[in-house]
């Protein structure tokens, strides 16, 4: 009895699936093979919970984007904006992981800029920014092997506009894989893309405030010791 129940509900479930295959129903969290009609990788939806967490990231992100237009402003008054870009650099890090080969790593984050021009502030404002670390193979024996990443967003709108580039070359060959956050198919991997860009934004207001506190902290240093020595003179006579 228990078995005839298992395969009469067995049964049932199968037809139900193809019963929404021919409806073209949305993907469920665990259907991870399900293909579209031109042989692409169907994509799995978000459910309840992802959505309300993408959505929260890309407001978020919105709010970093705002903010950071803000301190544009600060970056085009120190005439820090070349060519409509602005960018930083990390000092390279030598990286050696246990049971892991060695490696160098480089980063740095640009921003793309559009306006310009005579207004106030010099007329920017954020328009693409993206960012790109470098992993060097450098155990000695191994073949070199670099690879190239690069996370980058438009700021038209959230995340919506997330793209991911890994470039791989070898002796042999120099391949590019792009990755569009809305074609990943795993829900969570898109959430965690999202995350690590909102993070890194954060980091990149957090570099832009540490230049304007360390802008003024030297401002009133120079100042504080120039009042100090104008204030201890010796008696004056003439010369």
């Amino acid at each position: 009895m228990r078995t005839s129940f298992v395969l009469i509900f067995t049964f049932l479930f199968t037809v139900g699936l193809f019963a929404a295959d021919e409806k073209n129903e949305p993907v469920s969290q665990a259907d991870s093979h399900k293909l579209n009609p031109d042989g692409s990788i169907a994509l799995i939806p978000y459910n309840a919970k992802q959505q309300q967490k993408i959505d929260r990231i890309g407001k978020e992100v919105d709010d970093y984007h705002a903010m950071i237009n803000e301190k544009i402003k600060f970056l085009s008054f120190e005439k820090k904006i070349k060519d409509s870009r602005y960018g930083q650099v990390s000092s390279a890090r030598e990286i050696h992981l246990p049971y892991e080969p060695r490696y160098v790593m480089h980063s740095r984050f640009v921003m793309k800029l559009k306006g310009g021009g005579g207004a106030e502030g010099g007329g920017f404002s954020l328009d693409e920014l993206s960012f790109w670390s470098r992993k060097s193979l450098t155990e000695k024996g191994k073949d070199p092997v670099t690879t190239y990443r690069e996370l980058k967003n438009s700021t038209a709108g959230g995340v919506k506009g997330l793209i991911l580039s890994v470039r791989t070359v070898t002796n042999a060959d120099d391949n590019t894989l792009n990755y569009e956050l809305e074609k990943i198919q795993s829900p969570w991997e898109r959430i965690r893309l999202a995350t690590a860009y909102r993070d890194r934004l954060r980091e990149v207001a957090r570099n832009i405030d540490r230049y304007i506190q360390a802008k003024g902290k030297l401002e009133t240093k120079m100042v504080s010791e120039s009042v100090m020595e104008i204030s201890v003179s010796g008696d004056f006579e003439e010369p």
